[in-house]
């Protein structure tokens, strides 16, 4: 009799190389992309030369310059040259890799490159790599050392994980976004609440950046990926990023799971019960409705990161601020999460828009989110980001506050200066 399988068991299948333990929950895989950036690569560039120097798939690899993008210390311009030579005395390029240089941050411009492909495998170096599962790709973060292994091998072995199924029901509420939903979960399951497992989620009323949102913070509730049981909405995104957006030889069908799949829990999420949501310091997990923390006066608003940097947060924020001004002692920094995002909404006018407001804007990268640059915070200060994480220090210094909501509730709350409900304002 077949096993019934769920959608990341199957996936992990069909990358299998077939050097499988009978019985055994571990594949050895061939992953089909894999995925490095600045700040990790150059953490093995030393180890790889140690080795022989030798990389097994060039031609599998997504490298992108994000972290430091521009350097804004001499540490960090050394970082990026050690990155960068690597890659130029390897022959990436030459082989058929991929290197973007500072169009944004990786896991974005991963997505929206053809060769993020529906039904594929992909390992990265940086634990936000789960997002690519919203294409309907199995796709996990890996530490240095593993993406060592398999850039000299081109393979690595990975376990088939329980799986957790997401169903959420109904349509979006103008106040409510995909964020709302994973901070969410985060509240009502807790940072470790996947335990190991696969999130898989489902529901034709999330749009696709609320999805990539989803599986961005997949890695927050511990889950070793989160994937996007794939349906016409994720196709119609995908053909959308050009040629082979969405490949010939992929059915939705294969993107199911099996009937009859089997899975260690099952949370329902109801759209239209949910209010706007925030997590307040210093966990993801400490989330509240927005009702609970509303007044509480904030010093900046980050608009920005692989979690909420899209189309969807700009067009939000730009919406709300047009033809409005924000405090004159408000801080609100926008940073796009790639350059094509960024051309969109320069395209639409939102940026002009959010300027006009008092936003600052900066290039695409990683930027404030993980304390790089381009709007740290002090002590003292409170923020509130459209980012993934609030631990404490990680925006800047350890003495400021960082609360995480949608990109409706960071627009609001720049509007007036205090943690606030978006439908206020809306």
């Amino acid at each position: 009799m077949t096993l019934s399988r769920t959608l990341t068991h199957k996936l992990l299948d069909a990358a299998a190389t077939g050097e499988t333990v009978a019985g055994s929950a571990w594949r050895e895989i061939h992953p089909d992309l894999v995925l490095g950036h600045d700040a990790t690569i150059a953490l093995i560039v030393d180890r790889i030369a140690r080795a022989g120097g030798r990389i097994a798939e060039p031609e599998r690899l997504f490298l992108v310059a994000d972290h430091f993008a521009p350097p804004s210390t001499v540490d960090r311009a050394n970082i990026l040259r050690r990155f960068l030579d690597f890659v130029e005395q390897s022959g990436i390029v030459e082989a058929g890799g991929r290197l973007e240089m500072m169009q944004g941050i990786c896991h974005q411009v991963l997505v929206e490159s053809p060769r993020c492909r529906p039904g594929s495998v992909i390992v990265g170096a940086d634990s936000h790599t789960t997002m690519a599962g919203a294409v309907g790709a199995f796709a996990t973060g890996m530490g240095s050392t593993d993406i060592l292994a398999v850039l000299r091998t081109g393979r690595t072995w990975l376990s088939v994980p329980d799986s957790i199924r997401v169903d959420i029901a109904g349509d979006m509420p103008a106040w409510l976004r995909g964020k709302d939903v994973a901070l969410h979960l985060l509240g009502r399951m807790g940072e470790a609440g996947a335990r190991g497992a696969a999130l898989e989620l489902s529901g034709a009323g999330v749009p696709m950046d609320g999805r990539l949102t989803l599986c961005n913070m997949a890695v927050e509730l511990g889950a070793k990926n989160g994937v996007w049981v794939s349906d016409a909405v994720t196709r119609d995104w995908c053909r959308a990023r050009g040629e082979g957006g969405w490949p010939d030889d992929v059915a939705l069908e294969d993107l199911q799971p099996d009937a009859g799949a089997a899975y260690v829990a099952t949370e329902r999420v109801d759209l239209s019960t949910l209010a706007p949501q925030v997590a307040a310091p210093w966990s993801p997990a400490n989330v509240h409705d927005i009702t609970a923390v509303a007044g509480e006066r904030v010093h900046q608003v980050f608009i920005g990161s692989c979690a909420g940097g899209r189309l969807e947060e700009l067009g939000d924020a730009a919406g709300l601020l047009r033809g409005r001004r924000i405090p004159p002692l408000m801080k609100l920094v926008v940073t796009p999460s790639s350059t094509a995002v960024y051309k969109e909404a320069l395209r639409r006018g939102w940026i002009e828009d959010l300027i006009d407001a008092g936003a600052v804007v900066t290039n695409a990268s990683c930027g404030a989110c993980g304390g790089i640059d381009k709007g740290l915070v002090a002590a003292g200060e409170v923020c509130l980001s459209t980012s993934n994480r609030n631990f404490r220090g990680r925006m800047g210094d350890p003495d400021a506050r960082v609360f995480l909501g949608s990109g409706l509730v960071a627009a609001a709350t720049a509007l007036t200066g205090r943690l606030t409900d978006p439908r206020e304002v809306l």
